[in-house]
């Protein structure tokens, strides 16, 4: 694991040897992207969901009266004061827009708040193919704007509200930020996109080394596309891939996780370099003997559980409020 700055990102980044515990779990986990239906897909998803589940202060069970309907939302209360009491993370969970549930999140979220200090609100976006872009974005940012609106009465700061996500919904984490900026809503603490879809990867060399084996399979990004992005639509603006957004200016304090065995490295990593340039407070985090999804793997491998609980540790410090504000609460 490596922590860098934006003012001193590497060009680039690698991979090293996977971790042993968790290569051995993946020979028979479940696959993204795979030839089986989707129906199966999210069937076979169902591997992450962990008998053992964490301890946490409380699991609150929401439903938002949003756009496209009820958005089903798990909110998250650590058991004790921690770093970032006070602070809320929004959060999106990742499965290329078509596989997810929050069952099968729940252990990251437990972990993420426990470990944090943070409440975490976990929405449960509607998934494709049944619904399509712009859905899904619409329905964060209404979370979003729910959070912020009904902050107080939640015993949230509004002005220490993170959006995070994995995969799918960190590309939805950094299009959300770039609406918001663009729009001029309500102001993010944080954003923290995870092992994010900046772009599609097909011609990096993360693409193609990591083609298969490592969870999720590059050739599944055309199954993701092809479900998410409706026919004629273009795939190539901003908020489908923030990777080509005019300008990455003035976008919020930003804790970027990638790691070395995942197809998204590079266009997760090219994003960083966007964001670093630009000017932005950046947090770069790669781990460079982990898989895509390993913050699903924290039961099967210690080195996922471990990264895992330092990318909570970093939320925390991002998330941190004064004890004068925390006094007036």
């Amino acid at each position: 694991m490596a922590i860098y700055s934006g003012k001193d990102m590497p060009k680039e980044v690698g991979r090293t040897t996977m971790d042993a515990e968790v290569k051995n779990w993946l020979k028979d986990g479940p696959v993204l992207g795979s030839h089986e239906p989707i129906a199966a897909q999210r069937a076979a998803h169902d591997r992450f969901i962990d008998a053992d589940k964490p301890p946490i202060g409380k699991v609150e069970h929401l439903g938002l009266a949003g756009p496209h309907g009820t958005i089903p939302v798990r909110c998250y209360h650590p058991s004790k004061p921690g770093l970032a009491d006070g602070a809320a993370l929004v959060y999106l969970h990742g499965g290329g827009y078509i596989v997810g549930s929050l069952d099968q999140f729940d252990t990251a979220m437990r972990l993420f708040a426990e470990n944090s200090g943070a409440q975490v609100y976990a929405v449960d976006y509607k998934l494709a193919p049944e619904y399509k872009f712009p859905v899904q974005i619409e329905e964060d940012e209404f979370v979003v704007r729910w959070l912020h609106d009904h902050a107080k009465e939640r015993g949230v700061d509004p002005a220490r509200i993170a959006l995070g996500g994995d995969s799918a919904g960190g590309n939805q984490t950094c299009v959300v930020a770039l609406k918001l900026r663009d729009e001029g809503g309500p102001k993010l603490a944080l954003q923290m996109p995870i092992y994010p879809e900046a772009a599609l990867p097909f011609n990096t060399r993360a693409g193609i080394e990591n083609r298969s084996g490592s969870y999720v399979d590059t050739a599944g990004v055309l199954l993701f596309a092809w479900c998410y992005i409706p026919q004629g639509v273009d795939y190539s603006q901003p908020y489908i891939t923030p990777l080509n957004a005019p300008s990455h200016a003035n976008l919020p304090k930003t804790l970027l996780v990638t790691c070395g065995f995942d197809m998204l490295r590079d266009v997760a990593h090219a994003y960083g370099l966007k964001l670093a340039a630009a000017g932005n407070d950046l947090t770069y985090v790669h781990y460079d003997d982990l898989p895509h999804g390993f913050i699903q793997m924290t039961r099967h491998s210690r080195r996922c559980m471990e990264s895992t609980l330092e990318i909570a540790r970093l939320v925390g410090q991002a998330l941190k409020g004064s004890k004068a504000a925390a006094a007036k609460r």
